[in-house]
């Protein structure tokens, strides 16, 4: 198995209406709820490091409000979370899906 090839489904949060997935580098966040939205979510993760957004259904040539900033870099943290050993902490706001990319330390 290759480094990109790992798939892992970390959160199914039914009364938060939150799903965390990993597929390689990229970490998928999608808030269901149609009125929630979450600041300083912690969501678990595989691999420590620098993240980046790489995609957010609220940029605003999808439409959206643009809530998140478009060049904030998220940092893992020192515990774990959803049963992964690593976490982030992230704004989710409702109806979007955003999508984190591991980087490089640069």
């Amino acid at each position: 198995m290759h480094e990109g090839s790992h798939e892992y489904v970390s959160l199914k949060n039914e009364g938060d209406k939150l799903i965390v997935a990993e597929k390689g580098e990229l970490l998928f966040i999608f808030n269901f709820h149609p009125s929630n939205s979450y600041q300083g979510y912690k969501i678990g993760c595989g691999t420590p490091g620098k993240y980046k957004v790489v995609l957010d259904s609220d940029w605003s040539e999808f439409g959206g409000h643009e809530r998140n900033d478009r060049h904030n870099v998220l940092f893992t943290g020192n515990t774990g979370a959803d049963g992964r050993p690593h976490s982030l902490q992230i704004y989710s706001c409702s109806r979007t899906v955003m999508v984190l990319r591991r980087v490089d330390e640069q």
